[in-house]
């Protein structure tokens, strides 16, 4: 194994880095022009990244993802290409030799690692990445995304990085679904102990007994396929299409839920695979889109965001594209459907949480004309850590909120008066029971909590009914946002 330092700039200037580079990656084919495509595509990438990163580059290196691709599949192939790939390296710029590395404090290298890209001794050489926004060129401050801490390790020092995972496709083995599926799937697995990540193999495998025909070398897979996929890693699944009248509110009600979803773009003969990790951060102050909700207008903020962050496998990471031109590269394609990889046990959709929601506000607290309406999932663990932190509410509030029994999973609605809501503060919330149905028709069945100026109504599991109080509380508080990071 041989290794390399350089900064992003010297590889996007210097001449010497680049043919020290590629005649590492050992391409199959060494025709001139194919090498500079393969430098032009590590270029784009490293274009995006900020110039003066250090850039650690190991040789014959070992990709659990690549090689797994390798055995299963380019390994049979008379014309095989090689086994080992080439890692990248970021981190802040402190330092600019092998020795220097060494002489860091590991704590040093941890404060200022900033993730990994893989090269594939492929034409598509983009292999598996984790790269922290904060090592990209565009403002730090601009994305609100789904992070999972990622382990990786450099010239033998373990490292960590928040990102989200990211890999071209290889266009045989793995096209843009089968890519969608693993990133989804490395992510949960990195994020969450009761998923893990899945090797392309394994994904193969899981739609192996409800294919009609050859899974390999790869056609695509149909979004029904890659709902399949995640509901054999026991997801489950919601898919919608763009002929639900709600599609673009329910799409970002799942965002700022905190869930990645699997986006298909069609359009022509074009279909493609991406996924939709977060959006741009929204000014509380531009929120415009309004709804009509039992003869009153209220501001609706999960139908006022326009701006998502995508992660495209003919892309680099984090692109930042409007809902209506998620792929401004393809003339003419719009989301035709996404898929929301739901924990099994949420049984309440987002278009009823919503709906129970909007009941609540117009019906039972009569909330005023032009009141902000904000509607997300989160998991009752980090709403509690909110409850907590949040220097709003007193001591006893905090005890008397941290003795509601929760589900694992809840819906919760704040209501904003404008003012209020531009300067990130809640006037009253509504949470719902996440693993309820709505088969009685009744919204007060799937209602856990309801808080509007000092009444609060809590459902008691005791006694299995609705239980009201009086409690003195504040007129506004801190909105929660520890969905996305």
């Amino acid at each position: 194994m041989n290794y390399y330092v350089a900064s992003v700039r010297d590889f996007m200037n210097d001449g010497n880095v680049v043919p020290w580079l590629t005649s590492k990656i050992h391409l199959i084919v060494n025709d001139k022009a194919h090498v500079d495509d393969f430098v032009q595509k590590i270029k784009e990438q490293l274009a995006t990244l900020k110039p003066d990163l250090t850039m650690v580059v190991e040789t014959e290196y070992v990709d659990a993802v690549y090689r797994d691709c390798y055995y299963s599949y380019f390994a049979t192939k008379l014309k095989s290409c090689r086994r080992f790939c080439v890692r990248l390296s970021f981190f802040e710029p402190v330092f600019t030799s092998i020795n220097e590395f060494f002489d860091k404090e590991k704590r040093e290298l941890e404060d200022n690692y900033l993730g990994f890209m893989v090269i594939r001794p492929l034409g598509q050489c983009i292999g598996r990445n984790a790269i922290s926004p904060k090592a990209k060129l565009s403002p730090v401050e601009d994305f609100r995304i789904c992070k999972a801490e990622i382990n990786a390790t450099c010239l033998g020092v373990k490292l960590k990085v928040k990102a989200f995972p990211h890999s071209s496709q290889d266009s045989e083995y793995m096209t843009c679904a089968e890519t969608t599926t693993w990133a989804l799937m490395e992510y949960f697995g990195n994020k969450y102990p009761l998923y893990k990540p899945l090797m392309p193999s394994a994904l193969l495998a899981s739609l192996q007994s409800h294919a009609v025909e050859r899974l390999v070398p790869s056609q695509g897979l149909s979004i029904q396929q890659i709902s399949m996929a995640l509901r054999q890693q026991d997801f489950g699944c919601k898919m919608y299409s763009k002929e639900n009248p709600r599609f673009k509110e329910l799409f970002t009600c799942y965002v700022e839920s905190g869930l990645p979803l699997a986006v298909a773009v069609e359009g022509g003969n074009i279909g493609h695979a991406i996924v939709c990790i977060g959006r741009k951060k929204q000014e509380r102050n531009q929120i415009v889109a309004k709804k009509t909700i039992f003869g009153t207008d209220y501001f609706m903020w999960n139908e006022s965001i326009n701006e998502f962050v995508f992660n495209d496998d003919n892309k680099p990471c984090y692109q930042l594209y409007t809902f209506d031109n998620p792929t401004p590269y393809f003339n003419g394609v719009e989301i035709s459907h996404f898929i929301v990889p739901l924990h099994k046990k949420i049984y309440l959709a987002a278009e009823q949480a919503i709906d129970i929601a909007n009941f609540f506000v117009a019906r039972d607290f009569k909330s005023p004309a032009d009141s902000v309406i904000r509607t997300f999932l989160t998991s009752s663990r980090s709403y509690r850590e909110y409850i907590c932190n949040n220097k709003d509410f007193q001591s006893l509030l905090k005890l008397a909120y941290l003795r509601i029994d929760l589900p694992k999973f809840i819906w919760v609605t704040e209501v904003s008066n404008r003012n209020d809501f531009n300067l990130g503060k809640a006037n009253s919330i509504i949470l719902l029971d996440a693993t309820s149905t709505l088969t009685t028709g009744d919204p007060y069945a799937s209602l856990i909590f309801k808080q509007n100026n000092n009444f609060i109504t809590i459902y008691d599991k005791e006694s299995r009914n609705l239980r009201n109080l009086f409690v003195n509380l504040p007129a506004k508080f801190e909105s929660y946002n520890g969905n996305l990071a």
